[in-house]
């Protein structure tokens, strides 16, 4: 398989101002030289523990953040060099599910709005054809169109994720970065919304970048494995790999950690 995504010594540091003395600057290394791969149709699991940087790398892939150093390549292309144009194109075929779906939805807007604000900042200003699309992604992701009238609060913690996802394939992107998407969900719910985003992942040829802490949820979900500690890639390599043949002791640590019944 061919890469879709390359990140080449991607180096983030965080600088803050001291309150007290605008001389004093504080720097947090967050990532470190970090070079990984994302091939096209695969779900890559990204694993470390909070604070290791899983989300700054989702974050600068996706030029939310800018880093330090380093280069990011979508196809063979390096996205810090985009002009406006390609980065809008860059955006509509990459996209993101937030963590928590209580925080990553507008209260204030009806489901049909926030699902058609992505086709209104990209200028897809068909409202047939925006109509067609919202519930098309509506139907796929387990709701329907009643939902469209009503309010985020009105739903679950699950069916506020289903939301998050419809908007995030609302544009029909190519990759997705899942950032912990299942871990503010009850266990209950956590398998359904996996198993949608497997199913969506063969209708539409989607790749992922999925980042969690949970290696049981990695172990059903992905393809290939990076672990990550402390802003340092130290090791990768399959699922089945890494579960069952694990190199490096942090890894070995991490899975001694899994709660068994």
């Amino acid at each position: 398989m061919e890469n879709l995504i390359e990140v080449r010594n991607l180096t983030k540091i965080y600088t803050s101002e001291n309150s007290f003395s605008k001389e004093q600057h504080h720097s947090t290394l967050a990532l470190n030289n970090v070079s990984i791969n994302i091939k096209k149709g695969e779900i890559l699991g990204l694993v470390g523990e909070s604070g290791s940087g899983k989300s700054t790398i989702g974050n600068c892939i996706l030029r939310l953040l800018q880093p330090t150093r380093g280069e990011i390549l979508f196809k063979n292309e390096n996205i810090m060099t985009f002009d406006k144009k390609k980065l809008m194109n860059f955006r509509r075929s990459s996209q993101i599910i937030f963590q928590n779906p209580y925080s990553s939805l507008n209260p204030k807007m009806k489901i049909k709005e926030i699902l058609q604000e992505p086709l209104i900042v990209h200028k897809i200003e068909d409202k047939k054809w925006q109509e067609n699309r919202i519930l098309e992604v509506i139907e796929m992701t387990g709701l329907n169109k009643d939902d469209l009238n009503r309010f985020p609060h009105e739903f679950s913690g699950g069916q506020r994720q289903r939301i998050a996802i419809a908007r995030a394939l609302v544009l029909n992107p190519e990759f997705i970065v899942a950032d912990e998407p299942v871990s503010a969900l009850d266990v209950s719910i956590q398998a359904q919304i996996l198993n949608l985003l497997k199913e969506l992942k063969e209708k539409l040829d989607l790749t992922y970048l999925f980042i969690s802490h949970d290696l049981n949820v990695v172990r059903y979900l992905c393809d290939r494995v990076i672990i990550l500690y402390k802003g340092e890639v130290v090791e990768s390599g399959t699922t089945e790999e890494i579960f069952n043949n694990p190199k490096c002791a942090y890894t070995k640590t991490l899975l001694k950690a899994i709660p068994t019944i």
